[in-house]
């Protein structure tokens, strides 16, 4: 794998799943704001899920 999409997947990866990680920690607090906790959640979740797509192997023509 290059050396830059790999360190890309890694910096994208780490930020989501703190993105998730936070979200779910607010969706835990009392008093915390719910639909801003789970945009959070989801937005790591699509923030992973491009990622994913983007480590695919291009398709062959």
């Amino acid at each position: 794998m290059n050396e830059a999409p790999s360190i890309l997947f890694g910096l994208s990866a780490a930020a989501a799943f703190a993105l998730m990680a936070m979200g779910i920690w607010l969706l835990r607090q009392s008093g915390g704001n719910k639909v801003k906790a789970g945009l959070m959640v989801v937005a790591g979740l699509v923030i992973l899920f491009n990622a994913w797509i983007n480590t695919l192997p291009v398709p062959a023509t």
